[in-house]
């Protein structure tokens, strides 16, 4: 189903709409309206509003703008120069739960705009890093890079043709993708069609679909299936016809969150503690659902006036 405007169309009309400054604005009302931001009596107080520079810091990042360069731009959006260690030292005090919780805001915002959605595709992608840690692997001694996993349930609406975060999570590679898919569909409440490769083929998240509801669309491997009796058993006998076709028509679809993350730099970071990698690739999350909702609401705007 075609859109009745392009893509190209409604980022056209967020840029006119919304200038970076009034994308902070945003960010800003909407960690002040979360209360994510803990502001602390003892110490020196900020002349600026904490909300508004954990809102700056994040936006930043967004972009791929370093503390440096942060500092440089301080008195453009802040209206007072601020010194990049000062950047540094709010965003490692940054909660996870904060960028989780701000996603999520975002995401109902976006659901408020559309219609339902009942497409959700499972998908995940490493994290690359330049940090280096020593490891022994048969019994040599060597240095090894760090890859943190980025895992995501995603909401496709075809009549919008956007992409929604409707659950993520940062792990590192001793979970799976079918148990990460688990912990996902444990803690949002969709229902419709889930989509997946074969990782998430497996019997407890296919089992776990059934219980929410969920119809699991997942690519079937070339492995015996053990557990006659089990729902992935009844899945493989009905692969063949519909959830096929359905697949390759749907599950592509997922990888443009990762496609604008590599081509925006967020794939990839430099972060040294454990803490600000998994930060940092919560912002890929972030930037999806905050660019999304932008543009719907631009669009918005144009119907009801024309109307």
């Amino acid at each position: 189903m075609k859109p009745t405007i392009s893509y190209r169309r409604r980022r056209d009309l967020m840029l006119k709409k919304f200038s970076t400054t009034k994308i902070l604005d945003e960010l800003t009302e909407a960690t002040r309206r979360k209360g994510l931001v803990i502001i602390y009596r003892r110490g020196r107080h900020c002349r600026i509003s904490k909300e508004r520079i954990i809102s700056y810091i994040l936006l930043s990042k967004i972009f791929r703008r370093g503390y440096e360069l942060m500092e440089q731009e301080s008195e453009l959006y802040l209206k007072k120069h601020y010194d990049h260690s000062a950047f540094a030292y709010h965003y490692n005090n940054l909660s996870e739960n904060a960028v989780y919780s701000l996603t999520y805001l975002f995401r109902d915002k976006i659901y408020k705009l559309i219609n339902e959605i009942y497409l959700h595709i499972f998908d995940s992608t490493a994290l690359s890093t330049s940090v280096r840690v020593e490891r022994t692997r048969q019994g040599i001694r060597k240095k090894e890079k760090l890859t943190d996993k980025f895992h995501t349930l995603l909401g496709y609406d075809p009549p919008f043709q956007i992409i929604v975060v409707e659950g993520m999570l940062m792990t590192d590679h001793h979970i799976s993708d079918g148990k990460g898919g688990e912990i996902l569909l444990q803690q949002t409440k969709i229902k419709g069609y889930g989509f997946g490769d074969t990782k998430y083929g497996t019997y407890g998240l296919i089992q776990k679909s059934e219980e929410k509801s969920l119809i699991p669309i997942f690519k079937q491997d070339k492995k015996r299936v053990r557990k006659t009796l089990s729902a992935k058993a009844r899945h493989r006998k009905n692969w063949s016809g519909n959830p096929q076709r359905m697949y390759k028509d749907i599950r592509g679809t997922g990888e443009v969150l990762y496609g604008a993350a590599t081509r925006c730099g967020l794939i990839h970071t430099n972060s040294r503690r454990d803490d600000n990698r998994a930060k940092d690739g919560l912002l890929i999350g972030l930037r999806q659902n905050l660019l999304t909702y932008l543009r719907l609401k631009a669009l918005i705007r144009i119907i009801r006036k024309t109307l």
